[in-house]
């Protein structure tokens, strides 16, 4: 086997100088003679059969008589493109990503599309942002430097977002303990949650968020204590928007009163608003991703598996979180942002939450949650 790859090795160079001798005989014909000056026809010559190139054409050197001279020459033709080639069409300096198409009220959509135009109706309608600082801070002293610096960045970029809402009105609590907080509010004459209650918005045993028409608290307990095990996680990081936008919503149409009230608001957009808007902003200043938030409270959320209508999630116990952020994302995505916060701000002027919501958002009440349950299936609600 080695003596034949070897002989076939050595044909093949053969043949290759054979090639190669045939195209310098070839190649001989061509050899151009040097011109030191333009070549004209009828001028004299060295040796016939000669070519020489001059302003567009191939003279050849020719017998005339006795002489040699270039004959008349013969043009050379321009190459043009082959339609192959021009046929491709230039790439379009406008051409980007592919757009996003989502229907008001459709009841079948790709989920990531309704969530991706409620966000871009978000920014759409906050602008470019001015972040500002016109609230007071309470701060606890064993609140760390780069913890402050975070979540004041929120709150700043949130208190900014909504200058004609909140700048000058909220008194923000950020601490680390219970105690703290009780003592801090106590102080102040401020308070939320139960009146009566050791702690304000809690019992005391894990981390408390909570927010009035004012006042906004943080207790970040869980993260503070000795040797915990707790992290910043994405659901962490969404507290200080989560609780300011609830002072948008109390500063827009006052305060929430109880179930048996008209102008009563339910859990599931309260919550599922402020939940909405805390994952936004969390992705908004890179602390983590609007798709991580949503995860935990809304895809993978097995509080969900369950079909129970949305309407019913109207208390703390029913889990109005998730459910009702998915309902945001279906309502800022087909109304717009600016109308879905019209719904705080007509149910004030109308009385009701029933006309409240029908005059900004275009349709009934009853009507809305027909459409949900109907695009249900397309929100990914607690359906991994």
């Amino acid at each position: 086997m080695q003596t034949n790859t070897i002989g076939l090795s050595s044909l093949l160079v053969m043949k290759k100088m054979r090639v190669f001798a045939v195209a310098l005989i070839f190649l001989g014909t061509l050899i151009t003679q040097p011109a030191i000056g333009a070549v004209k026809s009828g001028s004299s010559c060295t040796k016939a059969g000669i070519k020489s190139v001059s302003a567009g054409k191939t003279y050849t050197c020719v017998k005339s008589g006795k002489k040699l001279v270039w004959n008349k020459g013969v043009a050379i033709p321009v190459a043009k493109p082959s339609p192959a080639a021009s046929a491709a069409p230039a790439p379009s300096a406008s051409a980007g990503p592919a757009k996003v198409s989502f229907n008001p009220w459709a009841s079948s959509f790709v989920t990531e599309d309704m969530t991706l135009t409620a966000i871009a109706s978000t920014s759409k309608y906050l602008g470019d942002v001015k972040p500002s600082s016109a609230y007071k801070l309470v701060l606890d002293p064993a609140i760390t430097d780069s913890d402050r610096a975070w979540i004041t960045k929120m709150l700043d970029y949130t208190n900014g977002a909504f200058t004609d809402v909140l700048q000058g009105r909220i008194t923000v609590y950020l601490g680390t303990t219970h105690t703290w907080s009780a003592t801090a509010m106590r102080a102040a004459g401020q308070w939320v949650g139960d009146p009566n209650g050791t702690y304000p918005c809690s019992d005391g045993t894990r981390d408390a968020y909570c927010a009035g028409e004012d006042v906004a608290l943080m207790i970040y307990s869980d993260i503070y204590k000795p040797n915990s095990n707790y992290r910043w996680d994405v659901g962490r990081r969404s507290t200080p928007a989560h609780e300011l936008f609830h002072n948008v919503q109390f500063t827009l149409g006052g305060r929430n009163l109880g179930p048996e009230d008209p102008a009563h608001i339910p859990r599931w957009l309260m919550e599922g608003s402020a939940n909405y808007f805390g994952y936004y902003m969390v992705e908004k200043l890179g602390l983590d991703t609007y798709s991580n938030g949503r995860g935990q409270q809304v895809t993978f959320n097995r509080a969900y598996k369950s079909v129970v209508p949305l309407a019913q999630y109207d208390d703390f116990a029913s889990d109005p979180y998730g459910i009702g952020q998915a309902a945001t994302e279906y309502l800022i995505a087909s109304i717009g942002f600016e109308n879905f916060l019209n719904i705080w701000k007509f149910t004030k002027s109308e009385g009701t939450f029933a006309k409240g919501f029908a005059k900004a958002t275009g349709i009934e009440l009853n009507d809305f949650y027909t459409k949900f349950e109907a695009a249900r299936g397309s929100m990914k609600i607690g359906s991994l």
